[in-house]
């Protein structure tokens, strides 16, 4: 299941596209994303905008794009008259999460098989010698930036940006909640997860709408299977 990194250098959420020089606003945004991401702003934590432009030694406007950028992806709730603050872990959400998972990839997948082409399917080969690389290495970064770009290629090449934007989000959404919720304890079996890919990866090669439905669907069930299991013992 994708735990996808954030990386600064790069367009965030599953663009692998060239290397950006960050405007200001951008700066903003990856600044207190990487906080938001990794725990130093806490759910629920207060953010005030001022504050933020001072720290920032910016304006008030790219800190007010850099909030609304990130409301777009549930990290932070902006509300009228209450101001900004960090949006709490809803664990109870881990259903709904892999359910709209599964959905989006379902339709993208489906759609992006007769748009596929040689390139596409070298592209789906490169990162998936990646994902066993990495599996291999136990290079858990390595790992989960591979099984972004593996799990959003098919919105790009569907020409799905809707899809490709809501699932960027959600995992964004996923990212922080194992995070920070299921923080030191075992994820999935990459092991596990690289069948599921082969598997993928092979459905697409024979175009098979019904055997990419399967397995993707399989996919996003064994992980929350698994994380629900880790729920129960806490």
């Amino acid at each position: 299941m994708p735990q996808p990194p954030y990386s600064p250098m790069v367009e965030p959420h599953g663009s692998e596209r060239a290397t950006v020089i960050p405007t200001k606003q951008r700066a903003v945004y990856e600044a207190l994303r990487g906080e938001i991401m990794g725990g130093r702003l806490q759910p629920g934590e207060v953010l005030v905008i001022d504050a933020l432009a001072k720290r920032f030694q910016v304006s008030i406007i790219p800190v007010r794009e850099a909030l609304r950028q990130l409301q777009s992806e549930r990290l932070v709730e902006i509300r009228a008259h209450t101001g900004v603050r960090v949006t709490p872990v809803d664990v109870s959400a881990l259903t709904e999460i892999f359910a709209l998972l599964g959905a989006l990839e379902t339709a993208s997948a489906i759609h992006a098989l007769p748009r596929l082409t040689e390139e596409h399917l070298t592209e789906l080969d490169v990162v998936m010698k990646k994902l066993e690389t990495t599996a291999a290495e136990k290079d858990t970064a390595g790992f989960e930036e591979a099984n972004r770009h593996f799990h959003l290629l098919p919105c790009r090449i569907a020409g799905f940006t809707r899809a490709e934007q809501g699932l960027q989000s959600i995992l964004a959404e996923w990212e922080r909640l194992h995070r920070l919720a299921f923080q030191g304890m075992q994820p999935p079996s990459t092991e596990q997860a690289n069948k599921d890919h082969r598997a993928i990866v092979r459905a697409f090669r024979h175009k098979d709408a019904e055997k990419v439905t399967q397995v993707i669907q399989r996919h996003n069930a064994t992980a929350l299977s698994h994380y629900q299991k880790l729920m129960s013992k806490q």
